[in-house]
């Protein structure tokens, strides 16, 4: 049996193009349940995994789940954004910073997020599902900073997996609750960072070297990988020309560098992995430990960064004011992109990833085929 696995990577509000993704695969594939044997998720994908996972064992009802919360999303929903509670945040940490001489290390009071996943997703089911063999393995990654190493955290049934613990890179075995999901979803100096057993986690894409691991440790035969960031096209920059590169211009690359550049190098890696095993001879191949693994990597096909500026104006007056001194504005829309959670933003989002997903049907269909 061949057995695939999906990998959902980071983004911010740039999460609703993969809910628009799957709806269209659930288009083309018309399946009652999860297609997938395995689901991994990292930062705001860990949130759309659990809804997978959850609803494992009815496919069209997660893939409408998904569209609902992605189709009236609100900024209130992840974190306190009114004038007044955000203006508070930001004088709380200015004074822990100048008093106290200690920086908390988050600009955004995300509260209602831990609310909205408590009230959104029955993780009970997922462990109902794994056990009744509707999905075999959720992974939720998540950075622990004390040790510097990337955690990911699974629930699964098989009874002789061996965990791995590289320097950079373990695993654990857990009942993925909604810390693990707020964890991997801490998004660095915005989101404060959680405690899962005694240890302080963030953004599972910090420092994620190796982003298909896990699904290679599971021996799957096929990776779908669902990006977040369209296929980057380099031309002179206007801004660059003029001597001048703003604060969320490099704020916004380096968030992108964190969920972007180590998924693109690994499926890099799993592709020349493939080719070398195509030279091994039959007597070779029989001995090797790798086996060749297909990947579809979906993306999108517009700048999410310029689409997200033409919804500047949805987000309240104090944010937009402390992203224009940041340059958020005028010169990047990633950093923008980042945290629009507005549902005027994610429609948008939500329908490109159906329809470059139903542009590329051929693809897909031969990859569950």
């Amino acid at each position: 049996m061949v057995k695939k696995a999906l990998y959902l990577a980071g983004g911010g509000a740039r999460g609703a193009y993969q809910a628009g993704v799957l709806k269209a695969i659930g288009h083309i594939l018309q399946t009652k349940t999860l297609p997938f044997d395995m689901v991994s998720g990292v930062s705001v994908g860990s949130i759309n995994a659990a809804i997978l996972a959850e609803n494992a064992d009815d496919f069209p009802l997660a893939l409408d789940k998904l569209e609902s919360i992605w189709g009236e999303i609100h900024c209130q929903q992840i974190y306190k954004a009114s004038n007044y509670e955000l203006g508070k945040s930001v004088m709380r940490n200015l004074s822990t910073l100048i008093i106290k001489q200690r920086q908390s290390g988050h600009l955004l009071d995300t509260s209602p997020l831990k609310q909205f996943i408590d009230e959104t997703i029955d993780f009970s089911r997922i462990e109902q599902n794994i056990n009744a063999g509707y999905l075999n393995t959720l992974e939720v990654i998540s950075l622990c900073y004390e040790t510097h190493q990337t955690i990911s955290f699974y629930n699964h049934n098989h009874s002789e997996f061996q965990d791995w613990n590289y320097p950079r890179h373990g695993s654990q075995r857990a009942n993925i609750s909604a810390e693990h999901i707020l964890a991997s979803s801490a998004l660095p100096l915005f989101f404060p960072t959680i405690t899962v057993d005694g240890f302080h986690y963030g953004d599972g894409s910090i420092g994620l070297v190796a982003p298909l691991r896990g699904a290679i440790r599971f021996e799957v035969d096929k990776i779908l990988i669902l990006g977040t960031r369209e296929l980057p096209e380099f031309t002179d920059s206007e801004m660059l020309r003029n001597g001048e590169v703003p604060f969320a211009s490099i704020l916004g690359n380096m968030l992108n560098g964190l969920f972007l550049d180590n998924l693109d190098r690994d499926i890099e890696m799993v592709n020349r992995m493939n080719e070398i095993a195509t030279l091994l001879s039959m007597w070779k191949k029989r001995r090797s430990p790798w086996r060749p693994i297909s990947t579809l990597h979906l993306r999108p096909s517009r700048d999410m960064a310029f689409l997200a500026q033409n919804h500047y104006k949805t987000m309240s007056a104090l944010l937009r004011y402390l992203l224009n001194i940041l340059g958020a504005k005028s010169h990047s829309g990633d950093l923008l992109s980042f945290l629009l959670f507005e549902k005027e933003f994610t429609r948008e989002l939500l329908e490109l990833g159906f329809q470059d997903t139903i542009a590329n049907a051929k693809e897909v269909t031969a990859f569950f085929a």
